[in-house]
This record gives structure tokens, C-alpha cells and sequence, in this order.
């Protein structure tokens, strides 16, 4: 169809003009007074989209949209009523797609009719039966709508949005028990959904909400194969990694958040797949796993379409960013994007592969592998074991014991990241779990002795400072009194065979004359050390775009700081630093 031609179903006319004056005269609105009427008139000729009032008379709106679904599954529907009326119609309403509220306002219909038409854009016509296929996608729950239309009150405060999460019991407790938890390790628990807002912040607060209630709309579903809990959990700490994970390497906080969105939502498909086609979704599972190929892969072949490309055409219904959208659709295969640098599509797939690699599935799915290839378009494969050990222990950038543990593990990890040539079902294992942690109590002896030696270290520095201005002193005494009263050379014999009172000893050197005193002779005191003298380099982590290097202890890249030392240049074998006016080169021992 060339032209944009959408289908209202409505007994009040009125209602046909609200669209017409919404969508303009690029769209071609036709409208019918029942259900009976509307069914009709998609059988003449097909719609891009239908509108189904969910009170019509002879044929309701719920039956009218099933209809549509199962003659024509391409077409987007949407059914309409009080939104008093959404909850209870959305649970019911198997033939829609979503929900429009009642009255119209003409802002959001035009963008929630364009938005809903443009995420069609590019989909391949097994993509399409198979969206047609599905009974219905999950709503954009309302609690998170009433959040983002406070949020766009530049005064909006936490206590704001605490309040209105505050009125859903359900989720304030499960905000408070992902705040509580060992991820974010505070010193004392909280319960206030005010607090909590407060330390998440705004962005991470909605991307929360957002996947919680959606969850929250399958709580029925069920299945023995496949556990939401477990979806929830996942998708949890693939967000967590990929945080970190763009934190460390852009320093950028908007890419950080965005890459924290999309790990929440990456695997919502996975959800609507099993509400859906649940027997079929369990044959997938079940074929993964017999024939140990990976789950999106089998996806494909059953359905036409993977859990990402699904989970991808919902958020783009919801009007999600653009950047999250695609992380969800290509976190399997990002080599796709054509990206050229890390974007929050690089955190998430990496951290997917991450988080199987340390929490294998229990019910034997093949673990999903790194996809080299793009990250050697990115030039940051040799980044993948600073990120292992990073996700294992999330204050692994800072610390230098394990840093020096990456650094000392990359070639012999290297080889399990690579899948090995043969045979073929070697190369489909994963990299290798990660290393156990420490014992804590060994880790609280190396930091105390750490502790211990440093301020010994400091102690013994200041002593060897007072030691050598005492000895510059004492040196300059002598060479002024010995330049003031020259012994006689002629009396040294007597002098040294004479009885000495205890009260005039002099130095055995007052025997031998000294040189000619000459102020030049003096020897200046030690000059004292500056932020360069202290500083360690420990580790390179090299890569063309983003090298990075543990400097004393501290994870840093080009043009961060380090004991007041700017990072000026870091190569394979050294780092170059700048100090005030100065710079010096460190490399490694």
C-alpha cells in the first residue's frame, strides 16, 4: 500500500474527525459506526492500521480486532476506551496491539499511530505473520507514564516521584529490595521510595519501573521450561555489567545509563515468545538444547524472527530511544550495527556473554558467545579481560591486585575467548567461568599490610630527610670552623701524642687539613620528591582507540588524573605524564 490508510470503528462520529485532524491529510481515514460495519470494510481492501472502540454495538471491539488479526496479521491495532477501563481491558483483549485512552488528545495519537507504523519499517514478512501472530503485546504500564509526565516538570523533585511509586505497594517493595541489595552495598537498609529515587536517580528509577511492571503483566504465565524470576535476575546484572562497562571505557554517564536501559529490556522478547506460543517455545528450548545451538538461533528457524527482534519491535512501539531498540534487537549479533566505537550495544553484548559465562543456565542452553568480529571492527578485543575481571568484582578498576591479576591472566584467557578452530563443537563452548573470589579474610590481611608498609615507608622517608639536613648542617659547621683556625701542620704530631681533655675532642678530620672552603663545595640538600617519584606503573591495557593503565593502584586513560599527574599518551610499553611544567615517562619494570 503506497499510501497510509488507517480504519476507525466507532459509534461517535466525532471520533473520525479527531483522527483526520490528527493524522493530516497525508493518511486516508475511513470510519464505520460498528463492528459489523468495520470488518466489512477491511475486507474490501487492507488497512495499515485499525482503531476499534472496545464498546461497539452488533460486533465488540475485542471480537472485531480478533477478526483482523487472524484475516490480516500485518495490520496494527489498537483499541480504545476510558482509561479507567485500561487494566482490565488490556488482560482480555487478545486481538490488540495497544491501548488508546479516551478522549483522544490529538498529540499523542498522531505520535503513538506514526511510532507504531514506523517500527513496522524494514520487518521481513515473516517477522510481520509473526507479529500478526501474537495476541497481544504488554501495555506501557501507567505508573511509569505518570512518572515520565513528572519528570517533565523541569521542578520536579524526588519526593515527587517517590510519592507517586509510593501509591503502588507492589512496587515500592520491589524498588526497595533491588536498592537493598549486595550490588549497591549500602551501609543501612532502605525503605523510604523517596530515598530510594534519590540514589538510583531519575533514568535508572523509570528503566525499573518500566521493566518491573511489564514483568509484572505475565505473572500468570507459568510455564515449567521458562522462569520470569530467572528473566528478572538476568537482566538485572547484564544492566549492572553494562554499566560499569561503558562507565569505564567512554567516562560518559548518558552512555552509561542507556546501556543500563537496554540490559534491563534486552531479553523482554524471550517473555512475550513464551505467553504467546508456549508449546512451540518449549519445542525451541528443547531442540537448543538437544542439539546445543544457541536459542536466538532456533528462534529464527521456528518463528521467523529471535527474542530480540521481538522485544525490539514492542519498545519501538513504546516510542524506547532508538539506541535501546537496537541494542535489544542486535545484542546477539552486533556486528550488524556497523558500529566504529563502544556504544551501549558493545556493554550489553559483551555483558550478556559475561553473565551466562559466570552463571551458566540450569536447564543446559548453550552459553552465547563473544562476537570477535565486532569487537575487532571497535578495536577492543584485547579489552575483554579487564571486563571479565571487572564484572566478577566491580571495584576490579581500582584495585591493583587484581588488575595485576588480568594482566598476568590475558594470554592464556585469550585462548578460551577465541573459539578454537576444532573441533566444531569446541568452538561453540563458552569462555571459561569466572575465577573464584578471594577469601575474604585473606583480602582484609593484604590491606591492612598494605596499610602497614605505607606508613612505614612514609616514617622511614622522613627519617632519611632529617638524617641529611642534619648532615649538611653539622658538614658546614666544621668547614667554617676549620677555615677559621687552621691547625699548624707543624704541632700535629704533638697534637696526636698529647693527652686530650674529653671537653676539647675534635674530629679525626681537624687533623688533616681541609681543601680551600669554597661555597660551591657544599653539597645542596636532597631536593624533594615530586608526585612523579611516587607514582608506579604496574599494567598496560593497550588497544588503538582506548588504552588504559594501572598507575599505583589506579585504573586510568589518556587525560585522566593520577596524584595530580595528567595522563599525556599511553603506549604498549610506557605512559608518558605530565606535572605542572614537567613530564617523565614511566614504564613497565
Amino acid at each position: 500500500m503506497a499510501e497510509k490508510r488507517l480504519l476507525i470503528a466507532d459509534a461517535d462520529a466525532k471520533a473520525w474527525d479527531e483522527f483526520r485532524q490528527a493524522l493530516g491529510e497525508s493518511w486516508v481515514v475511513v470510519g464505520a459506526v460498528s463492528g459489523s460495519a468495520a470488518l466489512a470494510e477491511a475486507q474490501k481492501q487492507p488497512f495499515n492500521v485499525v482503531v476499534a472502540n472496545y464498546g461497539l454495538p452488533e460486533l465488540s471491539g475485542a471480537e472485531l480486532l480478533n477478526r483482523i488479526r487472524v484475516a490480516n496479521p500485518e495490520t496494527l491495532r489498537f483499541i480504545t476506551a476510558n482509561e479507567a477501563l485500561k487494566e482490565k481491558i488490556m488482560c482480555n483483549v487478545l486481538g490488540g496491539h495497544q491501548f488508546l485512552a479516551v478522549p483522544f488528545d490529538r498529540a499523542t495519537l498522531k505520535i503513538s499511530i506514526e511510532r507504531s507504523l514506523s517500527a513496522d519499517y524494514g520487518m521481513s514478512s515473516s517477522m510481520r505473520e509473526l507479529v500478526g501472530r501474537i495476541r497481544t503485546f504488554p501495555t506501557i504500564p501507567s505508573l511509569y507514564v505518570e512518572v515520565v509526565n513528572a519528570l517533565n516538570n523541569p521542578n520536579a523533585t524526588t519526593g515527587d516521584i517517590g510519592a507517586i511509586i509510593a501509591k503502588d505497594m507492589a512496587m515500592t517493595t520491589k524498588l526497595v529490595q533491588v536498592l537493598n541489595s549486595a550490588y549497591f552495598g549500602l551501609p543501612r537498609a532502605i525503605t523510604d521510595p523517596t530515598e530510594a529515587v534519590g540514589i538510583l536517580g531519575f533514568e535508572t528509577t523509570k528503566s525499573l519501573i518500566l521493566t518491573l511492571k511489564l514483568l509484572s503483566q505475565y505473572d500468570k504465565v507459568k510455564p515449567v521450561y521458562f522462569s520470569i524470576d530467572n528473566v528478572w535476575r538476568h537482566s538485572t546484572n547484564v544492566a549492572r555489567t553494562a554499566k560499569d562497562m561503558a562507565l569505564l571505557e567512554t567516562g560518559d554517564t548518558d552512555c552509561s545509563a542507556t546501556a543500563y536501559t537496554a540490559g534491563l529490556m534486552h531479553d523482554l522478547g524471550k517473555v512475550i515468545l513464551a505467553a504467546n506460543f508456549d508449546d512451540q517455545y518449549h519445542g525451541a528450548h528443547t531442540l537448543a538444547r538437544k542439539q546445543q545451538m544457541p536459542l536466538w538461533e532456533v528462534e529464527k528457524d521456528i518463528f521467523g524472527a529471535t527474542h530480540g527482534e521481538i522485544g525490539a519491535y514492542m519498545l519501538a512501539l513504546w516510542g524506547m530511544p532508538a539506541e535501546v531498540v537496537k541494542v535489544a534487537a542486535m545484542h546477539h549479533h552486533p556486528l550488524r550495527a556497523g558500529d566504529k566505537a563502544f556504544t551501549a550495544l558493545t556493554a550489553v553484548h559483551v555483558a550478556n556473554v559475561l553473565e551466562y559465562g559466570g552463571n551458566p543456565d540450569a536447564d543446559g542452553l548453550p552459553a552465547p558467545l563473544v562476537d570477535l568480529g565486532y569487537l575487532q571492527q571497535l578495536g577492543l578485543e584485547e579489552r575483554v579481560e579487564l571486563w571479565r575481571f571487572a564484572r566478577r568484582e566491580p571495584d576490579a578498576a581500582k584495585s591493583e591486585t587484581t588488575m595485576q591479576r588480568a594482566k598476568s591472566a590475558a594470554k592464556p584467557a585469550d585462548k578460551a575467548v577465541h573459539p578454537a578452530p576444532a573441533p566444531a563443537p569446541q568452538a561453540n563452548k563458552p569462555a571459561p567461568a569466572d575465577l573464584p573470589p578471594e577469601p575474604s579474610m585473606f583480602r582484609a590481611l593484604c590491606a591492612w599490610l598494605g596499610i602497614g608498609l605505607g606508613v612505614s615507608a612514609a616514617l622511614v622517608l622522613l627519617a632519611r630527610f632529617e638524617i641529611m639536613r642534619l648532615e649538611s648542617t653539622a658538614e658546614k659547621t666544621r668547614v667554617q670552623e676549620a677555615a677559621e683556625n687552621p691547625p699548624p701542620v707543624k704541632q700535629d704530631i704533638a697534637a696526636v701524642a698529647a693527652p686530650v681533655a674529653p671537653a676539647n675532642v675534635a674530629p679525626v678530620l681537624a687533623v688533616q687539613p681541609p681543601p680551600a672552603p669554597a661555597p660551591a663545595a657544599v653539597p645542596p640538600p636532597a631536593p624533594e620528591k615530586t608526585a612523579f617519584d611516587l607514582l608506579k606503573l604496574e599494567a598496560i591495557f593497550f588497544s588503538s582507540q582506548h588504552p588504559s593503565a594501572l598507575i599505583s593502584g589506579k585504573l586510568a586513560c589518556v587525560n585522566q588524573e593520577v596524584a595530580e599527574c595528567r595522563v599525556l599518551d599511553i603506549s604498549p610499553s610506557s605512559v608518558t605524564l605530565g606535572y605542572q611544567d614537567q613530564r617523565k615517562i614511566l614504564t613497565l619494570p
